[in-house]
Formats: C-alpha cells, sequence, structure tokens
C-alpha cells in the first residue's frame, strides 16, 4: 500500500508567481469587450429574416431557417438564406448580436496577418465594414462583415461560378440597407 501526505502551511505571505497569474487574470477580464444590457433584445428572427434578398442573380432563395438563442442575457436572432446555383452554392447567415455585438466584432475585423493561398480584401458597405477571403485552390468566397456595429452577415460562395471569386458581386448580397432599416424602425 502507498501513502501520500500533502500538507500546505502559510504564513500569509503572498507567492510572487501566483501574484503574477492573478494580476494576468484581472488584466485580461478587464480587456474583455462590455455586454451592453441596455440592448437585451436584438431584432426578431422574422423581422431578420425579411431582409433576405427573395432573388439573387437569376436564381430564387431556398426556404430560410431563423431561431434566437440567449447569451448572457442577451437574445441574439440568426437568420440563414441558400442560394443554389449549377456551378455551387451561396450561403448568407445573418445574426443580430444587438448589446453582445462588442464580444464578436473582432472575428470582422480586417485580419492583421496575411494567410498563405488566400486573397483577402476590405469590404466597406453602408454602415458596415469587413472582408472577404478568397481562396482559388478550394473555390471558396467567404465574406466577414458587421452592420451598424450590430448586426453580423457572413457568406460563403462555394463553387466554379465564374463570379463566385468577384468580391464586388458577392457582396452586393449583403443587405445592409434593410438591416439598417430594420434596426431604426424597432429602436423608434
Amino acid at each position: 500500500m502507498f501513502v501520500i501526505v500533502l500538507t500546505s502551511c502559510s504564513d500569509n505571505k503572498q507567492d510572487p508567481a501566483n501574484e503574477n497569474t492573478e494580476q494576468y487574470q484581472n488584466l485580461e477580464f478587464a480587456n474583455q469587450p462590455k455586454i451592453d444590457t441596455t440592448m437585451s433584445k436584438g431584432i426578431s428572427p422574422s423581422v431578420l429574416k425579411e431582409c433576405l434578398p427573395m432573388k439573387f442573380r437569376g436564381v430564387d432563395k431556398l426556404p430560410s431557417s431563423s431561431g434566437s438563442v440567449e447569451i448572457q442575457g442577451i437574445k441574439v436572432s440568426k437568420t440563414t438564406g441558400e442560394y443554389i446555383y449549377p456551378g455551387g452554392t451561396i450561403t448568407m447567415t445573418m445574426a443580430d448580436y444587438a448589446g453582445a455585438a462588442s464580444t464578436v466584432a473582432y472575428r470582422y475585423e480586417l485580419p492583421k496577418t496575411q494567410e498563405t493561398g488566400m486573397e483577402i480584401q476590405k469590404i466597406i458597405l453602408p454602415n458596415g465594414v469587413g472582408y472577404s477571403r478568397y481562396s482559388p485552390y478550394e473555390s471558396t468566397m467567404q465574406i466577414y462583415c458587421l452592420i451598424n456595429n450590430r448586426v453580423a452577415v457572413e457568406i460563403i460562395a462555394t463553387g466554379d461560378e465564374t463570379w463566385f471569386n468577384d468580391q464586388t458581386i458577392v457582396s452586393s448580397l449583403i443587405p445592409a440597407d434593410c438591416i439598417v432599416r430594420k434596426i431604426t424602425s424597432k429602436n423608434n
């Protein structure tokens, strides 16, 4: 039989290593984005869904899914639309993060480092910014935008349609004006 006994002595002195860890944790917590609890609900998923274009470049949108979830007391709404072409698909997801938008805003900033094999371009939209990533090897265009510092829009275009690598064309699917109008009318 093996018995291990652990003992601890304390003379109320703080271990410098633990002190540094505690200071780091406090600093890390202080730098976390704050949640705006005054804006506890995003626009409803059905209202957000109304902004999805019914047709894009000659193709009808498939039936959409939408819903909401509560994140740290904030109701986040989400909707997704899909468009199928002979040479590929486009999927657009929109999520209204309401008062929790600051917690995801970093995802929609232009990456500071270049990814090998990716063509990355900044996007400026009415009331929004973001970027696109195009991989010629995977035939995939990904677009990440934040509209009105609140609604995240993500698009994935995958396939060999000749225009799928054109950021201007694919980003024209983003209904920035509709999103801002819906947010503004809800806040009035």
